[in-house]
C-alpha cells in the first residue's frame, strides 16, 4: 500500500479535549439507545397490533380497534364469481337478512344452525341465478325506460302505505334510495326477460289439464265449488306452475353454458 492510498483511507485524527470526548461519546450512546428504543417499540407495536387484529378477526378479542377494518374486508370478500362477475359478501349478507326475515315471519327458527345454513345456501343461489338472468338480459339488449322505473317505484310506495312506511322498511333492510332504484331496475329487466322466455316456451293450458288438477284436488265431491266457478283460478295455477318450470329449465341452460365459482 503506498502513501497516497494511506492518506485516502485513513481519517485525520484531531486532538479533542477529554471532557468534550466523553460528552460526545455519551451523546452518541444516548442517541443509539433512543434509536434502539424507538425501533423496538415499533417492532413490538407492529407485532401487538398484528396479533390483536388476528384475535379480533377470529372473535377472540373485543377491543373493536379493527372492527371497521374487518367489517370492510368481510363486506368486500368475494363469495362467488359468475362469468367473471363477482358476488361479494355484502350482497350475500343483505340477501341472507331478507331471507331470514321472511323465514322468521313464516315461523322458522332462524337461530337453528341448519336453518341458517339453508338460508345462506338459498340466498347465494338466488344471487347467482339473478346474476345469470341479468347477464342474459344484457346479452339480449333489454332496456328499461325511466318512466317504467318511476311507475314501479310509485307502485311500491303505494303498496307499502306511503313513502314514510317505505323509508322505514328500507332502513330495516339496510338499503338506500339508490340501491332501491337499482333493485327495481333489475327486477324489471328480469321480468322482461322472463316474459320473453314464457313466449318462447309457448305456455298453453288444455281443458284436460284443468280437469286433472280440479279432480286431483277433490272436485265437487271433495267440497270444491263447481269447476266453472274456479276455472280461472285453476288455469292460473297451471300457468304459474308451467312458468316456474320454464324458468327452472332456462336457468339450468344458462348455468350449463356459464363459468360459476363458489368461494367458501
Amino acid at each position: 500500500m503506498n502513501e497516497n492510498e494511506t492518506k485516502t483511507t485513513t481519517p485525520e485524527v484531531t486532538a479533542v479535549p477529554e471532557q468534550a470526548s466523553v460528552a460526545a461519546t455519551e451523546a452518541v450512546v444516548k442517541k443509539s439507545n433512543i434509536k434502539l428504543y424507538v425501533g423496538t417499540f415499533l417492532i413490538v407495536g407492529v407485532i401487538f397490533f398484528g396479533v390483536l387484529y388476528l384475535l379480533e378477526k377470529e372473535g377472540r378479542s373485543s377491543t373493536s380497534i379493527f372492527s371497521s377494518v374487518i367489517e370492510a374486508q368481510e363486506a368486500k370478500k368475494v363469495v362467488a364469481v359468475v362469468n367473471g362477475e363477482e358476488i361479494i359478501n355484502a350482497d350475500l349478507q343483505t340477501s341472507v337478512d331478507q331471507f331470514s326475515q321472511m323465514a322468521a315471519a313464516q315461523g322458522v327458527d332462524i337461530t337453528n344452525p341448519s336453518a341458517q345454513a339453508e338460508i345462506r345456501s338459498q340466498s347465494l343461489e338466488v344471487l347467482i341465478n339473478t346474476e345469470l338472468l341479468l347477464q342474459e338480459a344484457d346479452n339480449r339488449q333489454i332496456e328499461i325506460a325511466q318512466s317504467e322505473l318511476d311507475a314501479r317505484l310509485d307502485d311500491i310506495v303505494e303498496q307499502m302505505g306511503g313513502q314514510d312506511a317505505l323509508d322505514t322498511r328500507m332502513v330495516e333492510l339496510g338499503i338506500d334510495a339508490e340501491t332501491l332504484r337499482v333493485d327495481i331496475e333489475e327486477e324489471l329487466l328480469i321480468q322482461e326477460l322472463l316474459d320473453q322466455v314464457f313466449v318462447e316456451a309457448s305456455i298453453e293450458v288444455t281443458e284436460e289439464e284443468i280437469l286433472e288438477v280440479y279432480d286431483t284436488a277433490g272436485g265437487e265431491e271433495g267440497g270444491l265449488p263447481a269447476l266453472e266457478e274456479v276455472r280461472e283460478q285453476v288455469q292460473a295455477q297451471i300457468i304459474t306452475s308451467k312458468e316456474q318450470s320454464a324458468i327452472d329449465a332456462f336457468i339450468v341452460d344458462l348455468k350449463e353454458g356459464s363459468d360459476i365459482e363458489i368461494i367458501e
